[in-house]
């Protein structure tokens, strides 16, 4: 059936993706990582945050707003209100 999932951390992880929720003060940094292998969605659900791909490309993400990006690239941020949001980490197809 069902499950209703609300902590913070990975919240699913099946064969083909992983979902997972976080959160951040204001100001707070996103440190610069990246995720290879996986294709990434990032949606903010509260707040606003400023994210950096690749310290190239910049977006202001708020609710409503999702950001898709190739895990390859490298994605740093900063926290520009107390904010939540996840992060959907999909497999590249082999």
């Amino acid at each position: 059936m069902a499950e209703l999932k609300e902590k913070l951390g990975v919240l699913i992880s099946k064969d083909n993706f992983t979902l997972i929720k976080k959160e951040g003060l204001v100001d707070e940094d996103l440190a610069k990582h990246n995720h290879s292998g996986k294709n990434v969605l990032f949606t903010v659900v509260k707040g606003k945050v400023k994210i950096w791909i690749n310290e190239e490309e910049e977006f202001i993400v708020e609710p409503g707003k999702v950001v898709s990006f190739d895990g390859e690239n490298y994605i740093n941020g900063k926290m520009l209100e107390d904010s939540e949001f996840f992060i959907t980490l999909i497999d590249k197809p082999v």
